[in-house]
């Protein structure tokens, strides 16, 4: 072992002493959504199944709250209801990574898991890091059992990159079609325009550059977090862009995340179509998909977003910051990607809750409205929280009316129709699903009591409303 390693595993063990917060001392730390045990939590990393277990792993900053130097944590469940939280396996401990294990994937053969990572270095001086001093490199580690990682392995540096790019290369994804290897990587090229690299390989360590997706006019400066994935017969790229300008109800926050259909040959002529936002709620970004044993696409984002200034998350001061979404299950019908929780979350309904109006209730449910009337409608949380469709408008909204915000204040799309909504409240966030996962919201809110009070302005006979139990999460660190 490394001096360099075996002072963080030392630093880990200080910080992580008081893991898994007691979530009854702390009203904000959620029950259904997996954290970080301490500090800080952003991208998902890894998503696979593997030996018919189901591994997340996620960007984590034990040491500071507020992020900082990045390793991979690692969360691995048989159901995706009962996990098992394994301790940091990737730590920033060679030159290639000395200042961050970035994001990447997992791509699972043989009985083997190889992970593909960013490798991020800094160098000191007076430099922008955009054009200068910075170096990223494309890390591969393997793993016999999903838990012990070998030694690492550069296989692409700064100087296999192709010219024209600036030095932000990051966030390899790796899939196997047809007997090739397929790596796409998020980049920034001259002058600030958002690509994707695509890579093939024959053998998993050396790779060659196939093309490079991207739109013909700029659309944004950087593209993060590539996937590229079939999806009922249709190539989907996923990206998140940086630098889109707001266009009335697109585009709201300060970096997007969201996918185009991509049309032709991925390796030759294309085309990208349609890009189409994944989630419209505050608190959304960085999501990755894999493909379980069920033949189902699933999706896990980061419930955050990076470079935000006009609103924050108070869980700061208690010692930690964000959590990941729920998995949801993607379809793809009517033209775009329909999402919803996966159907295992049903499992964390403990009771059926009679519906009144003016209630106070435990922030951690389940509310579904069948909107039979397509009339429009509102939910509000104590007195705060506006959850509302407007029909004659045409537009659903998210909008905060005080301090549960934190600063936030409203977010909405353009709807047709709302005929089912889905909420799920889990201590201090809230995920929403209009028309069966037709449109999605994701937002932080942080109540001041054990309980919030529920008013109806619909018909509350079309309500059902159910409490959430935790998921059950273990420590097996070794």
């Amino acid at each position: 072992m490394n001096v360099l390693l075996h002072y963080f595993m030392k630093q880990l063990e200080q910080a992580e002493k008081n893991i898994f917060l007691d979530i009854d001392k702390d009203k904000w730390r959620a029950g259904y959504h997996l954290m970080p045990p301490t500090g800080w939590l952003n991208d998902p990393n890894g998503l696979c199944m593997y030996q018919g277990e189901y591994h997340v792993f996620f960007q984590y900053s034990p040491f500071d709250a507020e992020g900082g130097l990045k390793f991979w944590g690692h969360y691995k469940s048989k159901d995706m209801i009962h996990w098992e939280y394994m301790g940091v396996p990737l730590f920033s401990d060679q030159p290639f990574d000395i200042h961050g294990v970035y994001s990447g994937s997992a791509l699972i053969e043989n009985e083997k898991m190889y992970l593909y990572y960013t490798g991020n270095v800094k160098l000191e001086g007076d430099f922008d890091y955009t054009n200068t001093g910075r170096e990223p490199y494309t890390i591969l580690v393997e793993s016999n059992n999903g838990i012990h990682f070998g030694t690492k392995k550069c296989i692409l540096t700064p100087k296999d990159y192709p010219k024209g790019l600036t030095l932000h290369i990051r966030d390899p994804k790796v899939w196997k079609e047809n007997d090739i290897y397929y790596m796409v990587l998020g980049a920034r090229a001259k002058p600030d325009k958002g690509e994707v690299l695509l890579y093939c390989s024959y053998d998993k360590i050396n790779w060659e550059l196939k093309n490079i997706l991207t739109t013909e006019q700029n659309f944004g400066y950087m593209w993060e977090c590539p996937d590229l994935f079939e999806l009922e017969g249709k190539k989907i790229l996923s990206v998140s862009p940086q630098g889109l300008q707001q266009q009335q109800r697109n585009y709201q926050n300060i970096h997007q995340s969201g996918y185009f259909l991509l049309k032709g040959d991925m390796t030759n002529q294309y085309t990208l179509e349609n890009f189409t936002e994944w989630d419209k709620g505050f608190d959304f970004y960085a999501p990755q998909t894999f493909l379980d044993n069920k033949g189902r696409r699933i999706l896990i984002a980061w419930a955050g977003i990076p470079d935000e200034k006009g609103y924050d998350n108070p869980t700061v001061k208690n010692g930690w910051q964000h959590m990941l979404t729920m998995p949801r299950e993607l379809k793809y019908k009517n033209g775009k990607i329909y999402q919803m929780p996966i159907k295992e979350i049903e499992q964390l309904r403990t009771q059926q809750i009679a519906i009144e109006n003016n209630m106070k209730v435990v922030p951690s449910f389940e509310l579904e409205y069948d909107n039979k009337s397509g009339q429009s409608f509102d939910i509000e949380i104590d007195n705060d929280v506006v959850i509302a469709f407007h029909k004659q408008q045409k537009y659903f909204e998210i909008s905060f009316k005080g301090a549960l915000g934190s600063g936030r204040k409203s977010r909405s799309v353009t709807l047709e129709q709302c005929q089912n909504i889905k909420i799920f409240a889990d201590k201090s966030i809230l995920e929403i699903y209009l028309n069966a996962g037709e449109e999605v919201f994701t937002t932080r809110f942080y109540p001041q009591n054990d309980k919030v009070m529920l008013y109806y302005h619909c018909d509350t006979k079309y309500c059902k409303m159910w409490q959430m139990n935790r998921y059950t999460i273990g420590r097996n660190v070794v």
